[in-house]
């Protein structure tokens, strides 16, 4: 009698079954394809709809050749481009350690969203063997690279994690989900598969169970991918769930960093009523000085408007004080001495009026007109009559120049379809190089805690403790205490 033969289980969308030749027993015999479309399913199933679902995924030319072999472009990409399957971006960055990308065409993304699914199996032996073993080299080879890594895997399978608590938020979450999503297949499916990884954390033989993985300047474990809610379910020695501490306004914290870092190398520069000037690659420039201690407040180094920004970050809320409205209250002739004579300028503080759905909105806001501006206008008018694209940037160029220029600079020098993605990764990679490898090796009291992006979660009795670390770090990174809560 025969061994049966393992199976591998994917999910594609339900109208490539021919395409992948899926017999009769839901096993697809164009294996290779049916992985890689199985993996782009993956990426929209399980950043739909908050993530980036819409984005292409990142795969190196390493990963995909060990898979497919070395002949896996000619084999597997081109064919799946050609018939319009998939989409490739075909532009990589070795400094800034990033891939080509690929992504479902849009109407298969539409289909995936649309719950138009079919579950179906690889059973090629030499394939099941490959991408079992690159998983747990890869996590490997990450814990000796990044000690973080070990760490904080070290910690997840030493969670306490209370299964009925856990439960109890999973079917809490099927009746939200039948009350208010769209997608209520999509969303049921991501949230037992984040039920289910969290329960695997309790089986976990050895540290590459956990699941860590450092991609793109983050962190993602099965706390950071499960349903936000669903981390109420790790509990302290008195089954307490455990405290949220996280850094208000974080990425314009670490956008305040970088800025900083660039102007006081003198990699960017900026005078009155000229477009600003910087080297090129800035970026690339950045990322080698990003260790490297700073007084984000430094008199005598940085311009009035960027000190101002400063402040409005740490002090105050930027999502609010950066509003047309409230710019406008604050936009004067005195920010051009401020960028004369440095230190110059003092900001009005806003109200700190803005709070729960009207922050998201202001934060989105800001997001967009900010962090993910092409600059387009703003860069395609550099030698005539200065185009603005809206009238938010407008108020945020008369107010923080210094911040828009940087911005539009790095939307500028980069060759991403997308503008904005070499200065996310940029301040991803700032984020993780604060939280993963500064606060999380102060933490010098043994007890177990688990960190997502922005924020770390810690039994009730340690908060204070974690707090006091996590504010020595800032001083010592950014000369300045931003907001922890």
């Amino acid at each position: 009698m025969g061994r049966k033969k393992e199976e591998f289980r994917i999910l594609i969308p339900s109208s490539l079954r021919d395409y992948l030749a899926v017999d009769k027993g839901r096993v697809a015999a164009n294996y290779k394809a049916a992985h890689l479309i199985s993996i782009l399913t993956n990426h929209v199933l399980t950043n739909y709809p908050d993530g980036g679902y819409f984005l292409k995924k990142p795969l190196t030319s390493k990963y995909l050749s060990y898979l497919y072999t070395d002949r896996y472009y000619k084999q597997v990409i081109v064919p799946l481009r050609e018939q319009g399957i998939i989409q490739v971006n075909d532009s990589y960055s070795n400094d800034l350690g990033y891939c080509k990308e690929y992504a479902l065409s849009d109407s298969l993304r539409e289909e995936v969203i649309d719950e138009q699914l079919y579950s179906c199996t690889i059973t090629k032996g030499t394939l099941i063997e490959k991408i079992n073993r690159w998983q747990r080299g890869t996590l490997a080879r990450q814990m000796k690279t990044y000690p973080f890594v070990e760490r904080e895997a070290e910690m997840l399978i030493h969670l306490n994690i209370d299964t009925v608590v856990l439960q109890q938020l999973y079917e809490q979450r099927l009746i939200d989900i039948r009350t208010s999503v769209k997608s209520k297949k999509l969303a049921v499916t991501n949230s037992l598969r984040g039920k289910e990884e969290i329960l695997q954390l309790l089986e976990a033989q050895d540290l590459l169970d956990a699941r860590v993985r450092y991609i793109s300047g983050r962190v993602y474990h099965p706390f950071v991918n499960c349903p936000r809610e669903f981390r109420k379910a790790v509990v302290d020695d008195d089954n307490q769930p455990y405290v949220e501490i996280d850094l208000r306004s974080s990425q314009a914290v670490f956008l305040c960093k970088v800025i900083a870092i660039a102007l006081k190398h003198k990699l960017f520069t900026l005078r009155i009523n000229e477009p600003a000037v910087a080297v090129d690659n800035l970026i690339e420039c950045i990322i080698p000085l990003l260790d490297e201690p700073i007084n984000v407040y430094e008199e005598g180094v940085f311009p009035g408007d960027f000190r101002a920004f400063v402040g409005a970050v740490l002090l105050d809320d930027i999502y609010e004080d950066a509003s047309p409205e409230n710019l406008a209250q604050t936009a004067s002739v005195e920010l051009l001495k401020g960028l004369e004579q440095t230190g110059g300028y003092s900001r009005v503080a806003g109200m700190k009026n803005l709070v729960g759905e009207e922050r998201d909105k202001a934060k989105k806001k800001f997001f967009k007109e900010i962090f993910f501006n092409y600059f387009n206008k703003e860069n395609a008018s550099l030698n005539s009559d200065r185009l603005i694209g809206s009238a938010f940037l407008d108020s945020f160029y008369k107010s923080y120049p210094t911040v828009a220029e940087f911005c539009r600079i790095c939307a500028a020098q980069s060759d991403e379809k997308k503008k904005s993605r070499d200065l996310a990764l940029l301040l991803q990679q700032t984020e993780s190089k604060f939280f993963h490898e500064m606060v999380s090796t102060a933490i010098q009291k043994p007890f177990n805690y688990f960190i997502v992006h922005d924020a770390l979660y810690v039994p009730e009795e340690h908060k204070d403790y974690v707090l006091g670390v996590c504010s020595e770090q800032s001083q010592i990174y950014f000369g300045a205490v931003p907001l922890f809560r």
